[in-house]
């Protein structure tokens, strides 16, 4: 199975994920309300269904995040609060980079608006990951043998250089949303950056994923622990606005094709050893 969890793992899942949406909707008006985005408004909006469906949506998310890390916490090292806040640094630090993407529809907001969604998301994610580690996880005594042998280099070469080829192909191939024609040194500088911090993701988490198969492990990576944050993120904004659903399905799809490739290269250098927890 892919998610091995009891009902009463689900049910302390779901207390820490509406805790942590809780928490999320009490830093709401840290966020400015904002006029620089063109979009018209959705029809959740349209008919005043934005803050229970923004809660359902972000329940949904932090108790498929929780999920996650029940799956690969038993790999990773160290203590559980550790694990816990090495998990909520990691995808609040993924969403800051996703939030700085340069796209035309925010060209115009200020540094202060720019600054917000990070700012509140990254320490909403911070803070279920602390739950997380003092509810959920349990402590490990040191690094796997598996942890040890493996290159980090490779991964800092091979999951970049799949997102930015990638990136650029659907830039002027399939034409996604983005500043690439107007913007196209900021576009290419966050490509490289955020395709680096996809590998130290993974070289973060990959002890956590004990999948001998390099293809099963890249799978499981790409669409699992990488895929569904990625996803909620980028549809995140559906609640909100119109959206070009066609584009946030080919970004998806992209991003998580070229960590799935990046990994699998990675893994096929870099193959499996047992951990042997010390």
């Amino acid at each position: 199975m892919l998610f091995k969890i009891n009902k009463n793992q689900w049910l302390t899942l779901f207390l820490i994920a509406l805790s942590a949406t809780i928490f999320r909707v009490i830093l709401q008006p840290f966020i400015p309300s904002s006029d620089s985005i063109s979009f018209p408004p959705s029809i959740i909006v349209k008919k005043g269904l934005l803050i229970p469906s923004f809660i359902i949506f972000a329940l949904i998310t932090y108790t498929l995040l929780a999920a996650v890390f029940v799956r690969i916490q038993h790999g990773l090292p160290g203590t559980r609060i550790k694990k816990g806040l090495l998990f909520g640094i990691l995808f609040c630090l993924m969403w800051v980079a996703y939030l700085f993407e340069p796209l035309p529809h925010v060209s115009n907001a200020s540094l202060t608006e720019r600054l917000a969604y990070p700012a509140v998301d990254g320490i909403s994610l911070i803070f279920l990951g602390l739950l997380l580690g003092k509810f959920v996880a349990r402590d490990s005594d040191g690094l796997g043998e598996e942890y040890r042998r493996f290159n980090p280099v490779v991964a800092l070469v091979t999951i970049p250089g799949c997102f930015l080829v990638l990136r650029i192909f659907s830039y002027k191939a399939v034409h996604i949303d983005s500043s690439f024609t107007t913007n196209p040194f900021g576009t290419m500088i966050w490509t490289v950056v955020t395709g680096i911090w996809l590998g130290i993701m993974y070289l973060l988490l990959r002890s956590g994923i004990e999948i001998e198969s390099s293809m099963m492990k890249a799978l499981f990576f790409s669409m699992v622990v990488f895929g569904i944050n990625l996803f909620f993120f980028n549809f995140f904004v559906t609640l909100v606005f119109e959206s070009n659903i066609t584009d946030l399905i080919i970004r998806t799809m992209v991003d998580i094709l070229s960590v799935l490739v990046g990994v699998f290269i990675c893994e096929k250098i870099n193959p499996f050893v047992k951990s042997q927890p010390q």
